[in-house]
């Protein structure tokens, strides 16, 4: 019995290649947090337990593993939405909770932080939106508890949330002993066999077949091997909004972006007349369909989703999806090269495309969004929010870039929180660029404090349409106006440099070149003024389908 509880966490966190823990101290939970000062962990302080549970998710989706620690009652009930957005999107993050000592649980006696005779209401939220919840109360058995609760969140690929009595914390336990923990699930065989004779019969047979790749695949780090796929059997591949394809948006076999009648003609075409289109990883959500506006017959597709296929009215379960790629593509024929009649990346905003300024003319949503396109480079981290995610569905990415935005869960204001973690989880060196809608923003905005705090150097686009758009084109009404902020003077007053305020094309040119030589301090904030009705055609086609449920 030679570490304390915390200790064992800790080391165990480490050797996964968790760097950092995002959260708040509060009294259940300190003796946790003075370990962790001295652990060769580092504490981020957020500043509120939501935007840590934001800022965990957005590490977890570029480390593999992302973990916030809060404390007990307002801490853990604060992160509820971030933990959901978790569990919706298949991320995994641990979520450490102190609790009252240990007596209490049984005695219930009234304490702060606590629902009077209800000590069991954290743990019984959590059971809803987490893969794995428990109490951590007996320090025999701490280990064997801490190993299954990350087991778990690693396996499945989901939240999991540890609440460690305030007293248990300092306990001791046994050295933590040497383990691998399994990232996803170990496929049963047969089921394994007969889902991929069944594809590869049905894809092998000829016919035109498109591959709508999912947040899965980036969860399981199969982008290589689903390029592979593609490049073998000469599959077509689209991008999504939920799950957005930035490993192959660049690769001959991408046809372009797919969400439903906010597709182009092209893509539209050739997706909805396909014989099997294939959802690998991808939700068939409302916000992936553009609404429901696709026009797919059920037996055109085949889901692969949440370790089971369902094709043909069959469904096989516990098949993981790098298994199942990988047994594809040994099964297929070779049919490499681009699939014929295929629209060519097919994105409204690409770097093959031409960009002059136009100096004096007013800037709008269309023409900001041509101008990133040439602004990304390899390698770049790019967050998107909310109404700039849906724009950014037709922004082509280059080669190698991480994109990261909740679109199923669709919580504005995770990104800019995703944003923080994202600046503690790249590489040196690496840009990290944050597409933020003025209403997604003043969500989260206090993060911009933690990142001059911690000199981190994110390049931060603010769209500034006053108000709510995506809301606006459902239904107007004065609910959607926000306050009228400074954006770009927002880090000055947390000790960072003054942003820029974008107004015209030729604003947007000066804020490019000093964007492109920024080192800080802090982020640098960059306010692009737009018409608060100007959207893409994308955008309105998904509001005017929402508008109609």
């Amino acid at each position: 019995m030679t570490v304390t509880v915390s200790e064992y966490l800790l080391r165990r966190l480490k050797s996964l290649g968790v760097d950092h823990v995002f959260g708040i101290p509060g009294d259940y939970i300190l003796p946790f947090f003075e370990q962790l000062v001295a652990s060769d962990v580092s504490h981020v302080a957020a500043c509120n337990e939501l935007n840590a549970g934001y800022a965990a998710d957005g590490y977890a989706r570029l480390r593999g593993l992302g973990v916030a620690a809060v404390t007990y009652g307002p801490g853990s009930l604060s992160i509820v939405n971030a933990t959901a957005g978790a569990f919706a999107e298949g991320v995994p993050m641990l979520i450490v909770t102190g609790g009252p000592p240990r007596e209490a649980y049984s005695t219930m006696p009234v304490l702060h932080h606590l629902l009077p005779g209800k000590f069991d209401a954290s743990l019984k939220i959590f059971e809803q939106i987490t893969a794995h919840a428990c109490v951590l109360d007996d320090p025999l058995r701490a280990g064997d508890v801490i190993d299954h609760a990350l087991g778990v969140c690693l396996a499945q690929r989901k939240p999991v949330y540890l609440e460690i009595p305030q007293d248990m914390q300092r306990q001791r336990c046994a050295e933590p002993a040497q383990m691998s923990f399994a990232r996803g699930i170990c496929s049963d065989p047969a089921e394994l066999d007969q889902a991929v004779q069944m594809l590869a019969s049905r894809v092998g047979g000829g016919g035109r077949t498109v591959v709508l790749p999912g947040h899965e695949i980036q969860r399981a780090g199969i982008e290589d091997r689903v390029r592979e796929l593609a490049e073998h059997g000469g599959l077509a591949v689209a991008s999504m909004f939920v799950g957005k394809a930035d490993f192959i948006e660049q690769h001959p076999n991408c046809i372009g972006p797919y969400q439903g009648a906010g597709s182009g003609a092209q893509v539209l075409d050739y997706v909805e007349s396909a014989d099997t289109v294939i959802f690998l990883g991808c939700v068939a959500s409302d916000f992936n369909l553009g609404g429901f506006t696709a026009k797919l017959r059920e037996e055109q597709c085949v889901h692969v989703l949440d370790n089971r296929v369902r094709v043909a009215g069959r469904v096989f379960s516990d098949v993981s999806i790098a298994d199942l790629v990988g047994g594809l593509r040994t099964a297929l024929p070779a049919k490499p090269g681009r699939p014929i009649n295929a629209p060519l990346q097919a994105f409204a905003h690409s770097a093959r495309k031409p960009y002059q300024a136009q100096p004096g003319t007013a800037l709008c949503n269309r023409r900001f969004y041509d101008r990133i396109a040439h602004f990304l480079r390899a390698g770049d981290v790019v967050l998107a929010d909310a109404g700039c995610a849906i724009n950014a569905t037709n922004l082509q990415l280059p080669t190698a870039t991480r994109y990261i935005a909740a679109c199923y869960w669709a919580s504005i204001g995770m990104g800019f929180g995703a944003t923080l973690g994202a600046c503690f989880a790249v590489a040196p060196g690496q840009r990290v660029i944050a597409l933020e809608g003025d209403g997604s923003f003043q969500m989260t905005a206090q993060e911009v404090s933690s990142m001059v705090r911690y000199d981190k150097t994110a390049i931060v686009f603010v769209v500034n349409n006053r108000g709510y758009t995506a809301e606006r084109l459902i239904h107007d009404g004065p609910f959607n106006d926000i306050a009228d902020w400074k954006y770009h003077r927002l880090a000055e007053v947390f000790g960072g440099v003054r942003g820029e305020d974008v107004h015209t094309e030729d604003d947007l040119e000066v804020a490019l070149a000093r964007a492109g030589q920024h080192r800080g301090p802090g982020p640098l904030l960059i306010e692009i003024h737009l018409d608060p009705w100007d959207a893409s055609e994308a955008f309105r086609l998904m509001s005017e389908a929402l508008r109609s449920h």
